[in-house]
């Protein structure tokens, strides 16, 4: 086999972690990757891998070949990038990965435009309200809402996720509107398990000081979406983004409620794969989105630009 090709199933191996990702990255057999393995330790004559039955690790000699080939590998994209800048064409595969309200309400309603600038370009797109290891689903850039877990990540923040209480107006005609939070305690509350703490909900008062109170409700649900539904459904109050329902209030199908109290806001952030520098093709993906938040009125009133590194 190629021996290029064979340097960057060992990059590969090693930065995933395991045969079983990268045969799932490229659709094949774990035993066809572990036979290029075999290839490329006959052609060097040396030991790169030391294998166990679920794991694998680096022997000395590994090392130093790892460090070499992704000198060489990151030279070639060096290479490419650079050569596509000239030509002035972005092309190829680009995995994203969002939060799965977000994207379906804020990433492919724009593809549209991008693909007008980039036709070359195509979007594998993986929702998930979870954090999505992006080594290992070999995610090129990930939207995440919220504060960054991993420090290890390189981030660019491009906005800030504004939040508030909302209800529909069958829930408050029926139980009242809460006018404290800790009037919280006697309502239904619709509670996001995909939070660290989802019982616990913040506010700010006048002078910015937080206050927590403890909810609870008949419904709760690991899916955005789903919490979304119930709260226009007039199951309970929601604690939430406010992008996730900038169609539902101005329809009139909820409204914010306990106005007088700020929510903590979010960052909203673009993350990229770790040890590694965004390619072309990844920074217009981001400098796209990043333009069009910033200029649609629906989520510019919401979002506060700031591109800076976070």
């Amino acid at each position: 086999m190629d021996r290029l090709r064979l340097m960057e199933t060992f990059c590969r191996v090693v930065e995933r972690g395991s045969f079983s990702a990268v045969a799932r990255e490229e659709m094949t057999t774990q035993s066809a990757i572990s036979k290029q393995m075999q290839a490329l330790e006959a052609q060097l004559g040396a030991t790169l891998l030391v294998r166990s039955t679920r794991s694998h690790s680096l022997t000395e000699a590994g090392q130093l070949y790892y460090a070499r080939c992704r000198q060489v590998l990151d030279a070639l994209e060096d290479a490419r990038i650079e050569v596509q800048r000239a030509e002035h064409d972005i092309a190829g595969m680009l995995r994203v990965a969002a939060p799965a309200a977000f994207g379906r309400q804020h990433i492919v309603p724009r593809l549209h435009g991008f693909y007008a600038r980039y036709p070359k370009v195509k979007i594998d797109l993986l929702l998930d309200d979870s954090f999505v290891d992006l080594v290992a689903a070999g995610v090129d850039v990930a939207f995440r809402v919220g504060e960054l877990k991993d420090s290890q990540l390189v981030a660019r923040r491009i906005g800030t996720a504004h939040r508030a209480a909302l209800a529909s107006p069958a829930y408050l005609a029926r139980h009242g509107e809460p006018q404290h939070p800790s009037d919280l305690a006697g309502h239904q509350c619709v509670v996001y398990t995909g939070l660290a703490a989802p019982n616990e909900w913040t506010f700010l008062d006048e002078s910015g000081i937080p206050l927590t109170v403890k909810v609870n409700g008949c419904f709760q649900s690991n899916s955005s979406e789903a919490m979304r539904q119930a709260v226009c459904e007039g199951l309970g109050i929601g604690y939430s983004t406010l992008w996730l329902y900038g169609a539902d209030i101005r329809a009139g199908r909820v409204k914010p409620v306990l106005t007088r109290f700020r929510l903590p806001p979010l960052p909203l952030n673009v993350v990229f794969q770790p040890a590694r520098r965004p390619s072309l093709k990844v920074n217009h993906f981001v400098d796209y989105f990043a333009e069009a938040f910033a200029q649609d009125p629906d989520i510019a009133d919401m979002l506060e630009s700031d591109a800076g590194i976070g």
